[in-house]
């Protein structure tokens, strides 16, 4: 029989190669989109009010009985009112995961102080460590289980289980909560079990899965602009004389591993991926210090790290040339998330290597094979540079560096061709972002977030779905710990989604108390 840990915190009230991980993979910074936070704002829960435990979970939901295994889903556990923060990309941990309901200062845990709401976080399959996953592997074979659905009936068990097991003789009111791919299951969740809760807040939700998202190059260059057009035209002089360094032979690819302190050489035997993927590593940085630009995130957002540090360092010309002031950008970057080894990776088939490993051996290796396999199999989230050489980034991540990867991470199987299919039916499934059918959810996301387009944008009164563009704010924004230096359009949107919250609660308690009254 397999397992699986699931996290449950209660809130009051061939050769071996060195691989190092880039700062983004597919969209996904080290430790995920929503990552933890190690010197958080406010007061955190004491240990004695943490309970971690886990449930049995079936390992395929949907076998119709000719699969009866189960699992360990690890949980994180604190009446009436439940509010459960869904996990994904990453894993729940005592030591990051948890924070959603350890740190008293999130979001969701203020609100859940104020309407006295029990708190859960819950860690998705295939995310959490070897000792708890469905399989105990991720082999391309036991991926097949990672899917959207099969998340989705997670939730829906483990509320159940969680009815039974804390409240057997309630009918709590439970609403669900989640930023990033998080977000877009907790509006699934919605769509697909609206008997299960009585709302959902989808935070900078990607519900539009797409293949090719060329958008989001687009919208960080909109960022930087807005920041400071300059800023913007530097970043572009520099990729465009890049591209002709790194195609001018190999004694000026070696002077580019020097300036850019690469841990291997470019491979001239396959110099296209290997030139995409230092490229994907230059605009990774971009990318990490754009999608977190003002956010509470941590540390290095709370004190500077952003669009506005980095174009101050890009027009300061006294620091060098246009190449030399992105290495100072990237150094900068890496002074808040020290790299390994002390260089950058630079070897894509490194990259391959280290990420073809299916023992589950590490949380990193855990998550990244996952979050592809994903971005493989459903959602697509490719951020290319394919808008056009218009870009400030040229045309320097082409769609096939990230569909090559399919290939030689999960077969020959998993082609273009194939992840077109399958993105495209969970696009029609679940309604994307113009088809949209979940009742009483929230949907905000950041102007200056990257992934913006791929988000609900379109207000529906009809079945209570509220979207809107929180000015001046980035990836998730409203769920971090609240400061009076918010902008206004945030601390706005905090109270916009409160409200929302409120009445969901009040409606969803009059249909509870009518329906105990009958009885």
């Amino acid at each position: 029989m397999s397992r699986v840990l699931f996290l449950l915190a209660v809130g009051l009230i061939g050769i071996v190669l060195c691989h190092v991980s880039p700062p983004m993979v597919n969209g996904r910074p080290r430790g995920g989109l929503v990552a933890s936070d190690s010197d958080p704002e406010g007061p955190s829960s004491e240990d004695k009010y943490m309970v971690y435990s886990n449930i049995t979970q079936l390992v395929d939901h949907f076998s119709n009985g000719t699969n009866t295994a189960t699992w360990r889903q690890f949980y994180n556990k604190t009446v009436g009112y439940v509010f459960l923060m869904i996990g994904g990309e990453g894993s729940i941990s005592v030591t990051n995961g948890d924070k959603w309901v350890r740190h008293e200062a999130e979001t969701m845990m203020t609100w859940a102080a104020e309407f006295g709401a029990a708190a859960f976080q819950v860690e998705h399959r295939f995310y959490g460590s070897k000792d708890f996953s469905p399989i105990g592997d991720q082999t391309t074979n036991s991926l097949k289980l990672l899917t959207i659905d099969q998340a989705l009936a997670d939730i829906k068990e483990f509320i159940t289980q969680m009815n039974a097991l804390y409240f057997p003789k309630d009918k709590p009111i439970w609403i669900t909560f989640g930023g990033s791919y998080p977000g877009s299951l907790s509006a699934w969740f919605r769509e697909t079990y609206p008997e299960m809760t009585a709302g959902a807040v989808s935070s900078s939700s990607a519900v539009h899965v797409f293949v090719d998202y060329y958008g989001y190059a687009i919208n960080t260059e909109k960022t930087y602009r807005t920041v400071s057009d300059s800023c913007g035209d530097v970043i572009k002089r520099a990729f465009q004389s890049l591209v002709q360094k790194a195609y001018d032979g190999t004694a000026s690819r070696t002077l580019l591993k020097q300036k850019f302190n690469l841990c291997e050489d470019f491979d001239d035997t396959k110099l296209s991926k290997s030139v995409q993927f230092f490229f994907q590593t230059v605009y990774g940085y971009f990318q990490g210090i754009n999608q977190y630009t003002g956010d509470n995130r941590n540390n290095a957002t709370r004190n500077g790290l952003g669009v506005p540090a980095a174009c101050n360092i890009l027009n300061n010309g006294t620091l060098g040339d246009e190449i030399t002031r992105v290495v100072k950008v990237m150094d900068f970057y890496d002074s808040w998330y020290p790299i390994q080894k002390g260089c950058r990776a630079n070897n894509y088939t490194a990259f391959i290597q280290t990420y073809s490993d299916t023992t589950m051996p590490d949380d990193d290796t855990i998550s990244t094979r996952s979050w592809i396999w994903q971005t493989c199999t459903e959602l697509g989230y490719y951020q290319t540079t394919d808008g056009g050489n218009g870009g400030i980034f040229g045309s320097t991540v082409p769609l096939d560096f990230f569909a090559d990867q399919c290939i030689d991470l999960f077969g020959p199987e998993y082609t273009l061709d194939n992840t077109f299919k399958l993105v495209d039916q969970v696009r029609t499934k679940y309604g994307g972002a113009d088809a949209y059918r979940g009742t009483n959810v929230c949907f905000p996301n950041g102007s200056f977030d990257p992934w913006q387009d791929l988000g609900h944008k379109s207000n529906n009164t009809n079945n209570n779905v509220d979207s809107w563009l929180i000015d001046g704010t980035a990836h998730c924004a409203d769920m971090y710990p609240a400061r009076d230096s918010d902008n206004q359009s945030l601390k706005d949107a905090r109270q916009r989604i409160h409200d929302h919250l409120k009445r969901w609660l009040s409606d969803a308690q009059a249909i509870r108390q009518g329906s105990s009254g009958e009885n």
